[in-house]
């Protein structure tokens, strides 16, 4: 029962993910939190897979329907999302040795909900200050900085891509749901094989993780289908409905995880 609501939060993700820009870890890492049945090291895991099988079926849809896509961009930004992807995934690790799993989870979900807040307000800001960035360090600085955000909180970090994407090079909602998914599949790789080569990946469930990449997949061909096809004024507004709602969802997370300490620690 749990791997198949695992896979119906993933399709519905992946889907907001490749269609807005959300990349699809901003939801699963939080309601797979909220579900609670597995500790935080497997929800990343799961996460990070189903966002990285998301970001391949996505790309590949946006080439066959001949998106225009710099990808002089995309791979600069790429080779910080790398760097940055692996710093990330190195203090999680280190953090995880730190804290125990409900406080680093509370400490996350605090973390993602106030960054989700401050992209919900960017994005819809009249006249919001944004830069058109083309120099090849700074563009992989920013890359860096959303490859740790995306690895460290676990979430593929999509809509605080699209609203550094939306500052930094003056792009609509669209246009950078499209970049957000490039960079993702770069910073999810580079999680995905510092796990490996560390031997820090946790002990799943094969069906789950099987589940969780069969629906990413669909999830991510439909996602990108219905951004060539939409306009900027709907999935801007889809993106501020689905951020907004995830932003409570993880502050709930964060105030019930700090509480429950507050509990534990009680004589």
């Amino acid at each position: 029962m749990t791997t198949v609501l695992y896979g119906i939060i993933i399709i519905f993700a992946t889907f907001m993910g490749a269609y807005v820009g959300l990349g699809g870890g901003v939801i699963i890492k939080p309601l797979l939190d909220l579900i609670g049945k597995d500790p935080i090291n497997i929800v990343n895991f799961y996460s990070a897979c189903a966002v990285f099988s998301m970001s391949i079926s996505s790309t590949i849809k946006h080439i066959k329907s001949k998106t225009k896509i710099d990808f002089k961009l995309i791979v600069s930004l790429s080779v910080g999302a790398v760097i940055g992807g692996i710093l990330g995934s190195r203090l999680f690790d280190y953090l995880l040795t730190l804290f125990d799993n409900s406080k680093l989870k509370s400490l996350q979900g605090l973390i993602l909900g106030i960054l989700l807040v401050a992209s919900v307000i960017y994005i819809n800001l009249k006249n919001a200050k944004s830069f058109k960035v083309k120099n090849p360090i700074c563009i992989i600085l920013v890359g860096l900085a959303l490859g740790f955000i995306a690895s460290f909180l676990g979430v593929g970090g999509g809509p605080i891509n699209v609203a550094f994407l939306a500052l930094f090079f003056s792009m609509t909602v669209k246009e950078a749901a499209v970049y957000s998914v490039g960079t993702i599949f770069f910073s999810q790789l580079s999680k995905l094989i510092t796990l490996g080569v560390t031997h820090t990946i946790p002990e799943f469930d094969i069906v789950t993780l099987i589940v969780a990449i069969i629906c990413a997949v669909v999830g991510g061909l439909l996602g990108a289908k219905m951004n060539k096809k939409g306009n900027e004024k709907v999935i801007k507004t889809v993106f501020t409905t689905v951020v907004a709602a995830i932003a409570v969802v993880n502050f709930y997370n964060a105030v019930v995880g700090f509480l429950s300490l507050i509990h534990i620690s009680e004589p």
